[in-house]
């Protein structure tokens, strides 16, 4: 089936959100923001799930539209997320597995995109990293995306116990069980410093951590933020000039993503 710009608007929606939506809400959102008929909006959703951008799942008793995983995801440049079954790309494109779970953190929302593609942005200027922290880590595809750009030693942390078992789970699937290490935030201590630290948080949490990810950030290491809704970035920024330089800022349907690195002379 062709899609259409409204299609884009629906995938999008999905993407952006961090709880699952039902079909009765997706299709009220086009009713009242596309002026379509409960028949069109439902075309609509039917048409971004036969294409397979869209996917319907159970979760906890009720039907919800997530990101379909039977297809390859850009992630960042040069790297996609793609399902087991999937063959590897043959074009020397990274690819990181991930089982589908029921948890949030599958990697295709913003937040997620917006971390990889400053990781990558660093490592293709040079940066090299042995040792990473990513706070956060839902399913691991932060963590897993630092082994594959070449850390020998990663420690996760979540709260969410589904997730920890998703993200070992997709540990396993890249061959990555090895050097990944996940923790339950309340149970960690970090081993650190670390080269690199990646946080995909809400921005109080962010802003409470500034101190602790000071102590676990090496001098001239990376930190790299989101799970920042546009117009707060503001408050994290203030939050972390004491000990941060700000590299970069990104905005991605109304998700920023910050990039800074501690400066080796504080």
């Amino acid at each position: 089936m062709q899609m259409t710009c409204v299609d884009d608007f629906v995938i999008d929606h999905v993407h952006g959100t961090t709880r699952s939506l039902t079909p009765a809400e997706i299709m009220a959102t086009l009713m009242a923001d596309h002026g379509m008929t409960r028949r069109t909006a439902r075309a609509c959703l039917t048409r971004c799930v036969e294409n397979n951008h869209l996917s319907y799942r159970q979760q906890l008793g009720r039907t919800v539209v997530v990101p379909s995983l039977n297809r390859y995801h850009p992630l960042a440049p040069g790297v996609v997320l793609a399902p087991p079954h999937l063959p590897l790309p043959t074009d020397g494109t990274c690819c990181i597995t991930m089982k589908e779970g029921i948890s949030f953190g599958n990697g295709t929302h913003p937040t997620t995109r917006l971390c990889a593609g400053f990781m990558v942005e660093a490592h293709e200027r040079g940066a090299v990293w042995q040792r990473a922290l990513d706070l956060g880590t839902g399913t691991g595809v932060l963590s897993l995306l630092a082994v594959k750009l070449g850390c020998c030693h990663v420690d996760a942390t979540e709260i969410d116990p589904i997730a920890m078992h998703d993200a070992r789970e997709n540990s396993v699937l890249n061959g990555c069980s090895q050097c990944l290490r996940i923790y339950h935030a309340d149970d960690f201590s970090s081993v650190g410093p670390y080269e690199v630290v990646t946080a995909n948080l809400r921005y109080p949490t962010l802003v409470a951590l500034e101190e602790s990810i000071h102590q676990w950030t090496v001098p001239g290491g990376d930190l790299i933020l989101s799970g920042i809704k546009a117009g707060e970035e503001g408050r994290v920024k203030d939050a972390y000039a004491a000990h941060f330089a700000l590299q970069g800022e990104t905005l991605r349907q109304g998700w920023v993503g910050l990039h800074f690195q501690k400066p080796i002379s504080r």
